[in-house]
């Protein structure tokens, strides 16, 4: 029943991606969070796939991919984020330095030695780090969206942004229980970002 629902939202992913790469803007920001939003949706597909292809090389395979997915792709948030609230040039000279920093920080830091093996919870099967390290990138990350959904919502109205990244706080906090919900929090949080781009509101 898990895996199912992991498929299920992994096709909610991949509909929010479809809804930005269709939208009127397409502006290099929301091809952006498009492309992270694949990177999202692929965890989420292979984590629901794992039962199905068994424990082996080729579940081990596409594991790494999700590790390097978000080692590559969760730190292009912090430009969407000050390019979504048209932060001036010293803000984006920081979100710059800071993506390729935490790029390079999940690559090297932690994909380079990090050891898969099989864990399994409910009816899932999947490869995670024998020695999970904190996620600092991911909590980087998180900071500044909350920042940004409290921008939004002062200027904009908006209120899914912030709404939506705490539901990733809060469901990160308790994958430590049950892993399929940090899969269920970046799609809260990643629909609420798609929403931001969809419902554009003047200030």
């Amino acid at each position: 029943m898990v895996s199912v629902v992991l498929l299920v939202v992994a096709g909610i992913e991949m509909w929010c991606v479809v809804r930005l790469w269709r939208s009127a803007e397409q502006s290099g920001r929301v091809l952006l969070l498009a492309v992270v939003g694949v990177g999202i949706a692929y965890d989420s597909a292979v984590f629901g796939l794992g039962t199905s292809i068994g424990e082996g090389a080729l579940l081990h395979g596409l594991s790494v991919g999700r590790f390097a997915g978000h080692a590559v792709l969760t730190p292009l948030l912090l430009w969407w984020a000050v390019d979504r609230v048209g932060a001036g040039a010293r803000w984006r000279l920081v979100a710059a330095v800071s993506t390729a920093g935490l790029v390079l920080w999940g690559l090297a830091g932690e994909l380079a030695h990090v050891r898969l093996i099989p864990r399994s919870f409910a009816d899932t099967v999947r490869y995670g780090a024998e020695h999970p390290a904190v996620p600092i990138p991911a909590l980087v990350v998180s900071v500044a969206l909350l920042a940004v959904g409290v921008i939004l919502w002062r200027r904009e109205g908006l209120r899914f942004p912030l709404i939506g990244v705490g539901a990733l706080i809060v469901a990160s906090g308790a994958a430590v229980a049950c892993p399929p919900l940090g899969n269920a929090g970046e799609a809260a949080m990643f629909a609420a970002l798609t929403c931001a781009e969809l419902v554009r509101r003047n200030p």
